[in-house]
């Protein structure tokens, strides 16, 4: 069943009339008071207005920078204590420092062992496992085809005993030792020997 109803034009036409009558009426005995709202100049009187302040470009100037009379000496305390420290620090630390960089010496000198020894075996792989007389003849064999340099004093290994060199000796039958040289309280000392055999020939 459809609820829905069909209205005809006057039945429209007297519900309009209708309306306009209900929105006429007034309502009795209903009056709403009138709101005043205060003169907004006389608060804003109160509160002052924000000053800016002007950007001075001269007061980034370097050159105008004072220091007062009482900065001076807190100043010059400071560079005097942060001076004391670091001269302590340099003082306690010596002893310790140097004997890294003898370590570090010591180091190196060894490592130029190793590296003669490693010419000396790529010298007899060339020449049927014969090990040279001369220590010159394995410098092509070494790093730039030249000595090692000495940790102690930056000049070319001379291969004599002495405080960052290595040595080179030949023994009956071919064999050779390498040896490496370091610091000591009256004479180089021995840091490291290393020994080469020729191998024996086969029947």
């Amino acid at each position: 069943m459809d609820d829905t109803q069909d209205t005809t034009p006057s039945q429209a036409t007297a519900a309009g009339a209708a309306g306009r009558k209900m929105s006429g009426l007034k309502l009795p005995g209903l009056k709403l008071p009138a709101l005043k709202l205060p003169a907004i100049g006389p608060i804003l009187a109160k509160f002052p207005r924000p000053t800016v302040p002007k950007f001075n470009a001269a007061a980034l100037d370097p050159r105008r920078w004072r220091l007062g009379r009482s900065a001076l000496p807190d100043l010059a305390l400071a560079v005097g204590s942060a001076s004391l420290v670091l001269s302590i620090l340099y003082v306690v630390m010596g002893p310790a420092r140097e004997q890294v960089r003898m370590q570090t010496a010591e180091a190196v000198t060894k490592n130029n062992a190793a590296t003669l020894q490693l010419a000396a075996e790529s010298y007899a792989a060339a020449n049927l496992g014969r090990y040279p007389r001369d220590v010159r003849e394995l410098l092509p064999y070494l790093p730039d085809g030249q000595a090692p340099r000495n940790p102690f004093n930056g000049d070319p290994t001379l291969f004599r005993a002495a405080s960052g060199d290595v040595t080179w000796h030949t023994q009956a039958g071919g064999d050779y030792v390498i040896e490496a040289w370091g610091p000591g309280p009256a004479r180089p000392r021995r840091l490291v020997t290393l020994r080469g055999r020729t191998p024996a020939e086969s029947p």
